[in-house]
C-alpha cells in the first residue's frame, strides 16, 4: 500500500523516455542505474529534485523498472515489459502503449494503491471528488485495517489521479501545460464546467483498443493470477480485479467485438468461446504475453515501413 509518493507531480510528457534512456545509458557505460538516487540526478534528467523522486517512483508503478539492491546500492532495471517498450516505441507514440502502461499502473497495489482502487474497485461512472475520496478512505480503512493513512494523502493522490488521465483546460501555471501522456486514452473528463470537480468515466469503444492489446492483458493474467491455464470464465475476464473489463471499461458488447475482430483477423490467436455447465468460459491460445507485444509490435513496424516511414 502507498499513497502520495509521486510528491504531487503526475506523470509528464516526456518523463518516461527520460527514466528508461538514463538506465539504458548507465548500463551502456557500464554503470549500476542508481541515476534516480545519484545527487547529480536532476542535472542529468533536467528535472527538479522532487521530480526526480516523482519519476523514480512513477517509473516502477508503470512496471517499467523494478528496483531492487546490487552491489548493496539500490538501482532500477528495465521490466520484460519496459525492454519491449524501449525496443518498439520509447516515446510512446502508439496509444496502444498507453493502455499497456495504463494496465500496469491499474495493477500496481503496491505503489499506486488509489489507481489500483480506482479501476478495480470503484465502480461509479460519475462522480464529484469529495464523495471519491470518501469511498476511497472507506476502502483503505477495509482493506487495510491495520494501516493508518492520513486523508490528505488520498485527496492528493485523486487529485494527481485525475490529472494523469484528463486535459487540463486552464492552463493555470507554466507547469500545467506540461500534461500527461495517458490523457489522450481520453479515459476521464470533466462532466460539466459548472462544477469542475466532478468528473465522468468513459466507457471505452472498441475501436480504441487493439485486439493483440486485450489478448496480451487476458494471458497475462493468467500467467500471474492461474498459472498460465488457458481457460477462464467471462465474469472473471469482465469482473475480476486487474482483468481486462475493470482497467479498460468495458462491456460485454465492447469485450465480444474485440474477440471477434481478434478471431477474424488472427486465426493462430483465436479464442474459442465455450459454454459449459451453464457457465461461459473463454480458451485462450498457447502464447506467452511477452510474444502477443512482440507481434502486435512487429505488425506496427511492418506498417510502418511500409509506408516509408522509421518506427
Amino acid at each position: 500500500m502507498s499513497f502520495a509518493e509521486h510528491q504531487t507531480f503526475h506523470i509528464r510528457e516526456g518523463w518516461l523516455y527520460k527514466g528508461m534512456a538514463a538506465i539504458k545509458a548507465s548500463e551502456a557505460e557500464g554503470h549500476l542505474p542508481t541515476i534516480f538516487l545519484d545527487q547529480d540526478a536532476p542535472e542529468k534528467l533536467g528535472i527538479g529534485q522532487n521530480m526526480v523522486r516523482a519519476l523514480r517512483f512513477w517509473m516502477q508503478a508503470t512496471g517499467l523498472t523494478i528496483e531492487h539492491f546490487e552491489n548493496r546500492q539500490r538501482c532500477q532495471r528495465l521490466t520484460s515489459f519496459g525492454q519491449q517498450v524501449w525496443q518498439y516505441d520509447r516515446y510512446l507514440e502508439d496509444e496502444a502503449t498507453l493502455w499497456l502502461i495504463h494496465y500496469h499502473l491499474a495493477c500496481s497495489e503496491t505503489f499506486a494503491t488509489t489507481w489500483y482502487w480506482f479501476f478495480n474497485y470503484f465502480s461509479a461512472l460519475t462522480f464529484e471528488v469529495s464523495s471519491a475520496v470518501e469511498v476511497l478512505n472507506q476502502w483503505v480503512t477495509t482493506a487495510y485495517p491495520n494501516q493508518s493513512t492520513a486523508p490528505g494523502s488520498l485527496r492528493k493522490d485523486l487529485d494527481c489521479l485525475l490529472k494523469t488521465y484528463t486535459v487540463n483546460e486552464t492552463h493555470a501555471s507554466p507547469e500545467d501545460l506540461i500534461e500527461s501522456p495517458l490523457s489522450r486514452l481520453q479515459i476521464l473528463r470533466k462532466l460539466d464546467s459548472d462544477n469542475p470537480k466532478r468528473y465522468y468515466v468513459e466507457r471505452l469503444n472498441s475501436g480504441r483498443l487493439h485486439p493483440l492489446i486485450l489478448l496480451y492483458v487476458l494471458i497475462d493474467r493468467q500467467h500471474r493470477e492461474r498459472n498460465g491455464i488457458s481457460q477462464v470464465g467471462l465474469g472473471s475476464v469482465l469482473r475480476e480485479p486487474m482483468n481486462a473489463g475493470r482497467v479498460f471499461g468495458l462491456t460485454t458488447t465492447t469485450l465480444s467485438d474485440l474477440l471477434t475482430e481478434l478471431n477474424r483477423g488472427y486465426s493462430d490467436l483465436h479464442v474459442r468461446f465455450v459454454r459449459t455447465a451453464g457457465l461461459d468460459q473463454l480458451t485462450l491460445p498457447d502464447h506467452k504475453p511477452i510474444e502477443i507485444l512482440d507481434r502486435y509490435y512487429g505488425e506496427q513496424k511492418y506498417l510502418l515501413d511500409e509506408e516509408g516511414e522509421n518506427f
